[in-house]
């Protein structure tokens, strides 16, 4: 399969193997291709079993991912689980998979020359062969069989010569080369059989995956998306019955509530886009030079643009969310179109987050950023443990710039959330359309109404479900009984004064550096600092 080339692309060398345990001599080989073909990055894919060895000799997956990122130690050489992640155990396969999710991407297979004197046993060598070229280094003792192989042999014509190693990614497979000065002779057999003991310190023990497409790293955390049908029976048995917000956001509910944002009546959206750009300079000059951003929540390239393009010397964007396809697809569109290295995390807003060292510039400090009002939707108590975590994850001299709707005439706020067109009401009913789809549930949709009212007392725009008649709710043999007017509570939106928002925001190690609203003090950007 030919690949047409471009100065687009990025040339990425694939290391596969069982890595039982990695060793320096993977290292090294890594480190000689990307110098000598001219590579971005070498990804060391950690395969869960090779069919041509013994299944009984090896480690437990997750040490030998460990032990390879903390052997590799090179802010170009990335360690993934896609093989695992994807069910893949063949070479032929796993070339063809990553070909199809990284477009943007020439790949070069890279083997020792243990590897090449037995390429033929390979299910479908010679289909390998002509999916990538193929670099391969010498290893003691293998020389000799290697270059008499059978498939050496069969391969001969295709051969380049090692001073023509920089044109190989530009070479339509198949086309292969041989570096006969890279004898390392460590090997992962003989250090098993020695036993000899490596440290498997490393600092990110997590799903750390090579690039997906332009992405320069995607990291997930595997954050706990919740018992949908556990958390509807115990909210539900609650004498104000409940059941949490997250739970709004399936692929129906997420494309209701891009439909909100664009209703008349639902200013958030447009208000803080207002303030974001009519103060882009003085926002960006206070954040200062030389910023890396972690956006908590991924959102879209135009709410991110104004930032990265208004920022003195960016350094790099992350983008973190709950909804793993969600956070891809994003994402990667961003990387796309931003002039910074792309990366994302797959986590919730409430997990302790580092980020992997070594992949991306190493920023002069940290951007939160955290568009939105979302911080209105936490409990106030939760909303300091967030800002809590946020410090430690952004560290020393962070902002963070966070949007804040700001207390307003009820009759406004109210109308924002019970729009004409009754899209946040569609909104809030499919909670229950999602509780029959997915849950089985018994439900009559017609003995229920949105509704939405200010709390003044605790500041907070309330949506419920309320009953229209007696009615019930039906989960497996659980029975939930509703008088007329009672309700299922399904989110809170807490508004602020500036004041209270500082009073918050000084329980935690921030404070309010400064803040900018929009004419009619309806909404508000406050960028907090941590020195």
């Amino acid at each position: 399969m030919a690949i047409a080339k471009t100065n687009a692309h990025r040339k990425i060398g694939i290391l596969g193997g069982s890595f039982n345990p990695a060793h320096s001599g993977h290292r090294e080989i890594s480190i000689a291709a990307l110098e000598r073909l001219g590579l971005d990055a070498v990804w060391w894919l950690v395969t869960p079993g090779n069919p041509l060895k013994d299944s009984n000799v090896y480690a437990p997956y997750e040490e030998r991912l460990k032990m390879a990122r903390a052997v590799s130690d090179h802010p170009d050489i990335v360690v993934s689980d896609f093989e695992k992640r994807h069910g893949l155990t063949y070479t032929v396969d796993t070339l063809e998979a990553l070909q199809a999710d990284n477009s943007n991407c020439v790949f070069v297979w890279l083997m020792g020359a243990d590897g090449l004197e037995n390429f033929h046993k390979w299910k479908d060598w010679k289909k390998i062969a002509a999916l990538a070229p193929m670099a391969v280094f010498a290893r003691p003792g293998y020389q000799d069989g290697a270059l008499s192989g059978p498939a050496a042999k069969e391969l001969a014509a295709f051969r380049l010569n090692a001073d023509q190693a920089e044109s190989l990614t530009s070479n339509d497979a198949p086309a292969w080369i041989y570096f006969p000065d890279t004898n390392n002779p460590i090997s992962s057999t003989e250090l098993r059989n020695r036993k000899i003991l490596h440290s498997t310190t490393t600092d990110q023990s997590s799903d750390l995956t090579a690039p997906h497409g332009a992405l320069a790293y995607f990291l997930d955390l595997h954050p706990d998306l919740g018992d949908f049908h556990a958390d509807a029976i115990e909210g539900l048995s609650k004498k104000q019955k409940c059941i949490s917000p997250k739970y709004f956001y399936d692929e129906r509910g997420s494309k209701i509530f891009n439909g909100i944002t664009e209703v008349r009546e639902y200013y958030p959206t447009r208000t803080e886009r207002q303030i974001f750009l009519e103060n882009a300079q003085d926002i960006t000059d206070a954040i200062g030079s030389g910023a890396s951003i972690f956006e908590y929540g991924s959102g879209s390239s135009e709410k991110i643009e104004w930032l990265v393009k208004g920022l003195k010397d960016p350094m790099a964007y992350v983008a973190m969310d709950i909804s793993r396809d969600h956070l891809i697809e994003s994402a990667s569109v961003m990387a796309e179109q931003l002039p910074i290295p792309v990366a994302a995390i797959c986590a919730d807003f409430h997990a302790p987050i580092s980020f992997p060292e070594g992949i991306l510039p190493q920023p002069e400090h940290w951007l939160g950023y955290f568009p939105g009002s979302t911080i209105g939707n936490m409990l106030p108590e939760t909303a300091v443990g967030f800002l809590r975590r946020a410090s430690d994850t952004l560290g020393e001299n962070a902002r963070f710039l966070i949007g804040v709707d700001l207390v307003k005439d009820k009759s406004v706020l109210e109308a924002a959330y019970d729009d004409d067109q009754g899209i946040t009401a569609k909104f809030n009913l499919n909670l229950l359309v999602r509780m029959q789809r997915e849950l089985g549930a018994r439900i009559d949709l017609d003995h229920f109404e949105h509704y939405a009212f200010y709390n003044e007392q605790l500041s907070r725009i309330e949506m419920h479900l309320r009953a229209t008649q007696p009615t019930e709710i039906v989960i497996d043999d659980h029975v939930f009984s509703f008088a007329k007017d009672e309700t299922l509570h399904t989110e809170n939106s807490h508004k602020f004064t500036l004041e209270k928002f500082s009073q918050l925001v000084n329980q935690t190690p921030w404070h309010v550096e400064k803040s900018w609203t929009d004419p009619k003090g309806w909404f508000a950007a406050c960028l907090l600092s941590n020195r």
